[in-house]
């Protein structure tokens, strides 16, 4: 009796709908089948009756064949969502709204190092697993998740370990037109600069970005990260073509305050850095892609002790950033200017201000170029140009020059070649050159 009450539900609905025509058949009805709920042999039945009488060769009822049998449209729809939610199997709680998902780097590398004696450096060749992240979301209630990301990566002596690069409760709103979509992360959390530029500049695989690099900071701690959207989402066709993440209209914003020793260091003093950035899209409907962004850090390096009568390192970041992001190319430009860094390592050794935090500035340019039409192929260029100490003309400044051929494998999956050279300002310090073939697994 169901079976007979589900086709003739299924007849209803196609005629309701109206969209039936005689060369494909009606997506209700694909659906029903693919769930079980119908045969193929009823849904051929039910789409040639309403083919017969669409195009006249049969007179068509006076009303509905499920409407004659006494039922009517909500309830004809509602028998069929209750037989497509039956054919599915129920999943156990505890595995309900659960995401996974991966990201690793696999390279192989040949160059030549800086050995830290003057003028001489050690070539070496070597497969690497630079990195290796599992993401695992757990969907609670519908504001509020968890995230669990161990982070495989390699040590001084070339040993895996696995440690912990995120663990955090994420809570979200649905907000307003001008604060759309804000959240709060709790836990080992993002920290507002690096996420967002990695969602600009694809290529992490490839190694760190410029303030990273040249080890100002790392991408996480442990603390508190609150931020939201400026304005609703752009169009669905930018947010698949150009970028998802960071979206609103008008730009983002996020303001943290941590521990202060990064995710793989414990606090050593009880400062709590503060970090925040704010993005602005100043044309959002006629250069969509063009974002002005800010980000700054106040604190202090993670220290224990200093020296009797030094105060505690400052670790201080002024930083701009000039992108543009269209589907064909990715342009970007930052400039840093700062003291000390995260790790409270970043000090004069000796002369009038030893112990104090070194004063450093920098600055960094990248473009990529991805080849029309189905954008496969990318080729990519960044320039580095970092100053340890602005202070002190006779310091090291290093300049660092990258170029790199991509083939996209599959959505984010990807194949890169670079070749990289850094150049030192120190005489005794020859440059360092390296070839890198990476391959960048994600799902």
């Amino acid at each position: 009796m169901r079976k007979g009450i589900v086709a003739w539900t299924a007849s209803a609905l196609l005629a309701f709908a109206g969209a039936a025509n005689a060369q494909e058949m009606d997506p209700l009805l694909k659906l029903l089948v693919e769930n079980k709920v119908i045969t193929m042999e009823q849904a051929v039945q039910v789409q040639q009756q309403y083919d017969q009488q669409k195009a006249g060769q049969q007179t068509p009822s006076p009303q509905p064949p499920a409407a004659a049998a006494g039922i009517t449209k909500d309830e004809a729809r509602t028998v069929a969502l209750e037989e497509i939610a039956k054919a599915k199997p129920a999943l156990p709680d505890g595995i309900k709204d659960l995401k996974f998902g991966g990201l690793w780097y696999l390279s192989f590398q040949n160059g030549d190092k800086y050995a830290g004696k003057a003028g001489e450096t050690t070539p070496y060749n070597q497969f690497l697993v630079k990195r290796g992240y599992l993401r695992v979301t757990k969907g609670i209630t519908p504001w509020m998740e968890g995230v669990f990301t161990p982070d495989v990566t390699l040590d001084s002596t070339g040993d895996l370990k696995v440690r912990m690069k995120y663990i955090y409760a994420k809570f979200k709103w649905k907000g307003n037109d001008f604060i759309h979509k804000p959240y709060m992360e709790v836990g080992m959390a993002h920290m507002p600069w690096l996420d967002f530029e990695e969602d600009i500049n694809l290529y992490r695989m490839q190694d760190t970005m410029f303030m990273e690099r040249n080890g100002l900071f790392n991408s996480a701690d442990v603390g508190l990260l609150v931020g939201s959207d400026f304005g609703p989402e752009l169009p669905e066709t930018y947010r698949k073509e150009v970028g998802e993440k960071y979206a609103g209209r008008w730009g983002s914003w996020q303001l943290g305050v941590y521990n202060g020793g990064g995710y793989h260091a414990a606090e050593k003093n009880n400062n709590k850095p503060i970090e925040a950035r704010v993005t602005l899209r100043p044309l959002p409907d006629y250069l969509p892609g063009l974002q002005v962004s800010g980000f700054y850090v106040n604190g202090k390096g993670n220290v224990a002790e200093p020296e009797p009568g030094k105060p505690y390192p400052d670790w201080i970041v002024k930083a701009g950033m000039l992108s543009y992001q269209h589907k064909y190319f990715v342009l970007t430009g930052q400039y840093y200017t700062g003291e000390g860094n995260q790790k409270g390592d970043a000090v004069y050794s000796d002369g009038p201000h030893k112990g104090e935090s070194r004063k450093m500035d920098g600055y960094s340019l990248f473009a990529e170029v991805r080849f029309p039409e189905n954008r496969k192929f990318s080729v990519i260029g960044r320039y580095d140009n970092f100053d340890p100490d602005r202070i002190n003309p006779e310091s090291d400044l290093q300049k660092r020059y990258i170029f790199g051929v991509a083939y996209k494998l599959f959505k984010g999956n990807v194949l890169l070649l670079d070749y990289q050279t850094l150049n030192h300002r120190d005489p005794d310090i020859p440059d360092e050159k390296r070839l890198q073939l990476t391959l960048q697994v994600k799902f």
